[in-house]
């Protein structure tokens, strides 16, 4: 009933007859069943509350953000229900079969109070960590555009949903890309935001420094209503950045005329297959015509941010997982293992000082680079998206320079805390979506918005849809 509808298309067909929650709602709750489980994507459902959430919503304000639409999230994401009930939370492994949620995730209940419908969790990578999708436990979600190819970790499950057209926005998270790269491979836009934007309370964790939670949607103006409702304080997430968030649906309407964006052509497009790199160059010259005034730039030391990244990530994932990891090893897949175990030859002291030196670099970046350019642009996979099988570390070993490689474009921005959206673009010749990103200083999201909606009118790769 609502496939590749819009949130406000979804809720037009509410607006007409009220009743429509509960059709539309059964409707999702089918297709999720259904496709989202051919497609490996789906976690579970929770028929049961979902309709209670729409008896609920349809005594309350229809003027809600997301009146009476039903969503899914990533497998990450908390829900603690009053009477006891709790959803798993397992994060996509054997390790923590049957662990419970303890609590709500801060963004889930900001949704729910927007007026939106949770209906369940969608699969994620082991502990959030792979950048492909692969997840010998949870299952691997398949991609819509071609079943045999991956979506892109972490977030794939949700990647796969949404470009399946049976929601118009889900959930994810980004440590090292984990948002951008299945919005990319399914032709999606997704969005990293600017680290302390968005709370990450409730959420499980991969990296505590760089962990981001962010929206993946078909359109530019549903990711938009998304970051609008979920851009709050929270104090209990120790890096939430109190800031005045401005009208990002307002903002994003106003074109890019003026606007500066930089194409760094050291290390992006030199560390991309050649076809990757004539796309966004390609959409560099679109921005030109749109009016952004356009330049060749050069990022230093960014060689450094993907390095440090890789580190960071499995620092943190030890100091977090590390007994876990330990006691019951025999539950993880080994990728994921060494993944986590690597992190534990970093001691006290050499953490301190990679957390230190990072403020001193993020600060250097930000001096030399946004001085030149509001925006950069920037590959999002540096290769075309592979099959599940040429992809499969567990199957083939050959996969490994493939599989490090994959992140080698989105890693860097998440080191430094930049907000970035993908964004759409074409398709390479195996059928499969390629995209871009923009990458903006802190808090710019505004400013990455209005590109990539100026990018979406021109492009039109809204109405392009997967044959499932």
């Amino acid at each position: 009933m609502i496939s590749f509808k819009s949130i406000s298309e979804i809720k037009n067909l509410i607006s007409k007859n009220n009743n429509n929650i509960h059709v539309i709602l059964e409707s999702v709750i089918d297709e999720l069943e259904s496709t989202g489980k051919t497609l490996d994507a789906l976690k579970f459902t929770d028929k049961d509350f979902a309709i209670s959430q729409a008896n609920k919503i349809k005594n309350s304000d229809t003027e809600l953000p997301l009146y009476g639409v039903p969503l899914a999230h990533k497998e990450l994401f908390q829900r603690f229900i009053k009477n006891g009930k709790a959803w798993p939370n397992e994060g996509g492994s054997k390790s923590r079969q049957n662990v419970k949620s303890h609590q709500t995730a801060k963004v889930i209940s900001l949704l729910d109070e927007a007026g939106s419908i949770d209906c369940g969790r969608l699969v994620s990578v082991e502990y959030a960590f792979g950048v492909t999708g692969h997840n010998d436990y949870a299952g691997t979600p398949k991609n819509p555009w071609n079943k045999n190819y991956v979506c892109g970790g972490s977030s794939s499950g949700s990647a796969s949903i949404v470009a399946a057209g049976i929601i118009p926005v889900a959930l994810g998270s980004d440590t090292g890309g984990s948002v951008r790269l299945p919005a990319s491979a399914c032709g999606l836009f997704g969005i990293k935001p600017t680290q302390g934007l968005i709370s990450r309370d409730g959420v499980f964790p991969l990296s505590i420094s760089l962990d981001s939670v962010g929206p993946l949607s078909r359109t530019v103006y549903d990711a938009a209503t998304i970051l609008q409702i979920l851009a709050v304080h929270d104090d209990n997430d120790h890096l939430s950045v109190n800031v005045k968030v401005p009208n990002y649906i307002s903002e994003m309407k106003r074109g890019i005329k003026g606007i500066k964006i930089g194409l760094p052509k050291n290390y992006f497009l030199e560390g991309s297959d050649e076809g990757v790199s004539l796309e966004t160059t390609k959409t560099f010259s679109i921005c030109e015509k749109l009016g952004a005034i356009c330049s060749d730039i050069k990022i230093p030391d960014i060689e450094t941010a993907n390095d440090l990244n890789m580190l960071l990530i499995s620092t943190e994932a030890a100091l977090s997982h590390k007994k876990v990891a330990l006691n019951k090893h025999k539950d993880f897949n080994q990728q994921t293992l060494m993944r986590i175990l690597s992190g534990v030859f970093t001691n006290s002291e050499e953490y301190e000082k990679l957390k230190k030196y990072r403020i001193s670099f993020i600060k250097n970046i930000i001096a030399k680079v946004f001085d030149e350019v509001d925006l950069f642009i920037a590959p999002v996979w540096p290769c075309y998206i592979p099959t599940i099988k040429d992809s499969d570390l567990g199957a083939n070993k050959e996969a490994a320079s493939l599989v490090r490689r994959i992140g080698h474009n989105t890693r860097p921005i998440n080191y430094l805390g930049l907000p970035a959206i993908s964004i759409p673009t074409g398709f390479d010749p195996n059928g499969l979506p390629l995209s871009i990103q923009l990458i903006g200083k802190p808090f710019s999201e505004a400013l990455l918005l209005r590109a990539a909606y100026s990018l979406e009118k021109d492009l039109c790769f809204w109405n392009k849809r997967p044959n499932i």
